[in-house]
């Protein structure tokens, strides 16, 4: 299995030299088999890896058991584990979101939190061969286009999944020939969740009365339809760029003529673009949305308009149809922040605190995400507290060179009306902390520092 893990990873250029990725751990076959095959290979590729469990609260007991397991078997690698508890239920009920769809954000927001605090640069799941066949099966009985039958992707971002090319039964048989004993989740046995149907019915089924190989074939469908994917969407991005005009942070032109004249599959896709752009988030139109935005083009009605998800507007205009956010700029703020002092933003209605104290004034640094610790001996000039302003770049803990912090915000999925608000603790006009998401490499504590600063930040009740 390594080899073909390490094929996976070579071909798809998952791994480099010295990357520090969190492995999320659930404590089952899958992702058990993932760390022990990356913990094989740290010393080849240089890799520090870091454990990650989230107990989701529902299943009780067990479920602690399974966080046990997972601090042992990482305390017996000599890797360093995260656990987190969270009331996953009560989440889904307070956002209207089904049990799987909560959890899998919640996992998400954990990941990148570590990812903050020790500078990693990957993330690592389980998904694997079968997992991806059901995610075919799924998404076709649902109803979905090209891109949804892709399903599952080898790699998205800092996502990677190097078992994607592995089937269950080779990951079980690792599991028992290296005797890890992972945990199994009874529900995962239970047709309760539509995705276990498939897993325990409709899969069997289809094996035993059509075609033996579903899977293997599931898998290789996914496969080709990526690479057609790939192809429609590379030259829908080049046709897009050479068509939009007039951008800026807040709106972009696409001129009429041009759009009626693209082949159906181009079109459809361009509209996708210029949402996507705007909001800096992938996949927000539904299949109705563009369609509205088509009927639009076809009519071709100066100020007609329609409302898309997350306040987009489109709206034609002459021989234009124009993308907008129609929602106001949050007005511009900027204090001085005081030392050894408060200071209150009505803005946030919460209050920043920042203090200096010796280095060996201290044994532990803070991994609170709302409080934390710079080099003073860095700073020359005066310390303030704002939002966002047009241009800014930042140097992500971690990660070597500058970033815009538009494509940082857009990096962690940050909605546009949140980035507005996100306060930016900066020196002068150099910006040390991302509040609650990352601090400046060029502000991190190291060896040579003598004076500490150490910020934090308390949100009030409306946060």
């Amino acid at each position: 299995m390594i080899d073909k893990i390490k094929k996976t990873i070579h071909e798809n250029n998952l791994i480099e030299w010295g990357d520090r990725i969190i492995v999320a751990i659930s404590g089952g076959p899958d992702s058990v088999c993932l760390l022990h095959n990356l913990y094989q290979l740290r010393e080849e590729y240089n890799l520090e890896l870091y454990g990650a469990h989230l107990n989701h609260n529902f299943r009780g007991i067990d479920a602690q058991v399974d966080a046990q397991y997972v601090a042992n078997l990482c305390e017996e690698l000599n890797i360093l584990c995260f656990i987190k508890s969270m009331d996953v239920p009560q989440y889904a009920k307070e956002k209207g979101l089904s049990s799987e769809e909560a959890g899998r954000i919640l996992r998400y927001e954990f990941f990148d939190e570590i990812a903050e605090q020790v500078g990693a640069n990957k993330i690592a799941v389980a998904h694997n061969e079968n997992d991806q066949a059901e995610t075919v099966l799924m998404r076709l009985l649902r109803g979905t286009g090209l891109q949804g039958l892709t399903a599952i992707h080898i790699n998205r971002g800092r996502i990677i999944r190097p078992l994607l090319g592995v089937d269950r039964k080779s990951i079980e048989e690792y599991c028992e020939k290296y005797q890890l004993s992972p945990r199994i989740d009874k529900t995962n046995l239970e047709s309760i969740y539509k995705r276990n149907k498939i897993r325990l019915e409709l899969i069997p089924y289809l094996e035993e009365h059509y075609n033996p190989n579903i899977i293997e074939n599931l898998v290789r469908t996914a496969e080709i339809l990526k690479e057609d994917f790939d192809f429609i969407e590379e030259q829908s991005r080049e046709i897009y760029s050479g068509l939009m005009t007039n951008q800026n942070e807040f709106s972009l032109t696409l001129p009429l003529e041009a759009i009626r004249n693209l082949h159906p599959a181009i079109k459809s896709r361009v509209i996708r673009l210029a949402a996507e752009q705007l909001l800096g988030r992938q996949e927000i139109l539904e299949y109705k949305h563009v369609q509205n935005v088509l009927d639009l083009v076809e009519k071709g009605a100066t100020g007609k308009k329609t409302a898309l998800p997350l306040g987009l507007i489109a709206k034609i205009s002459y021989e234009n149809l124009c993308f907008t956010t129609e929602a106001e700029e949050s007005r511009a703020y900027e204090y001085e922040l005081p030392l050894e002092d408060f200071l209150y933003l009505e803005e946030l209605d919460g209050t920043f605190e920042a203090r200096v104290f010796e280095r060996n004034q201290t044994q532990e640094i803070s991994r609170d995400k709302y409080c934390k610790c710079f080099d003073y001996d860095q700073i020359k000039n005066t310390l303030n507290v704002r939002n966002r302003r047009e241009g800014d770049k930042f140097y992500p803990l971690g990660l070597t060179g500058s970033k815009k912090l538009k494509d940082f915000f857009i990096d962690y999925k940050i909605d546009r009306d949140e980035r507005e608000r996100m306060p930016l603790v900066c020196d002068g006009n150099e910006i040390m902390w991302v509040v609650g998401l990352r601090i400046s490499e060029k502000y991190k504590i190291t060896d040579k520092t003598t004076r500490i600063l150490e910020v934090t930040f308390n949100r009030g009740d409306s946060e």
